[in-house]
């Protein structure tokens, strides 16, 4: 019994599909069902009816297929057929555009050209006016340069007989100077040979002042007879002495020869300073008078 009732529920819902896909299909079916059959005969209808079924639907299915297909194919001529349009127009527009650039194109050369010849003629002009310029100029230039070359040799010739006569009035002048010159030079020379001479004079006469000093305070003793003593003396500006170095001579002597320097303490100087200075660093030989 449970069995005979899934069997029925099966029916009954595949019943509704069919249905279903009938309605979708606008082919609308409605197989007869025998009432009252027995048990067993409703289940065997079920079987038949299943299968009828199945067919008819493979059949709309296979129908459904059919008209997608024919309809793919009807959109895809009218797709190629707007796309072979949309292609020719697209090429009446491209040689539009090119017709439209071909005519702007020569009217951009003719207007290049027509720009190119005034600019040639303007040029040529500029050209003209300035060829005429620099020649002007050039003149000018030439007339400017003949005046300057003039203006120059006339300088010339001034500034070289302004230095010739510069150059003689030199020359006259040194030979002046000269002249002049040497007679100082001999008065000088002259002036110099008799100071010397009195400087030689002045340096004996103090020279024999601080031998005759040394010698008043030199203890005589009869041995010096005959011997000598050479010192190197240093003295101040105010004839002190600053230092004795005995150079060469008798040993005893030239001990007492320098402390009889010493004793005196300060020696005679000359005031005058070229004198002095061939005092202040002296060389003197020592004798002892017996």
């Amino acid at each position: 019994m449970d069995k005979l009732k899934v069997s029925l529920g099966k029916s009954a819902a595949l019943h509704v599909v069919l249905l279903l896909l009938l309605f979708v299909s606008v082919d609308f079916h409605t197989p007869t069902l025998t009432p009252d059959l027995p048990q067993v005969q409703i289940v065997q209808a079920v079987a038949i009816d299943k299968a009828a079924i199945e067919a008819q639907a493979k059949r709309i299915q296979d129908k459904k297929d059919a008209q997608r297909r024919a309809e793919q194919q009807r959109l895809a001529e009218i797709e190629r057929k707007a796309r072979e349009a949309e292609r020719k127009r697209q090429e009446q527009v491209q040689r539009a555009r090119e017709a439209e650039l071909e005519k702007q194109r020569r009217a951009d050369d003719k207007r290049k050209a027509e720009a190119a010849a005034a600019e040639a003629k303007r040029k040529a002009e500029e050209k003209r006016k300035a060829e005429q310029a620099e020649a002007e100029r050039k003149r000018k230039e030439l007339e400017r340069q003949k005046a300057e070359q003039a203006a120059r040799e006339k300088r010339e010739r001034e500034k070289k007989a302004e230095d010739e006569r510069k150059k003689r009035e030199a020359q006259e002048q040194a030979e002046m100077e000269r002249q002049m010159q040497e007679q100082l030079q001999a008065e000088r020379a002259a002036q110099q040979r008799r100071r010397n001479q009195q400087v030689l004079t002045e340096l004996q006469k103090y020279t024999a002042l601080i031998k005759q000093t040394i010698q008043r305070n030199l203890i005589v003793d009869q041995s010096y007879k005959g011997k000598s003593c050479r010192l190197n003396i240093r003295l101040a500006s105010n004839g002190l002495v600053t230092q004795v170095r005995i150079l060469s001579g008798d040993a005893i002597l030239c001990r007492a020869a320098e402390t009889a320097i010493y004793k005196a303490e300060t020696l005679p100087v000359s005031p005058e300073p070229d004198v002095f200075e061939k005092l202040r660093d002296i060389n003197l030989t020592v004798e002892p008078n017996l």
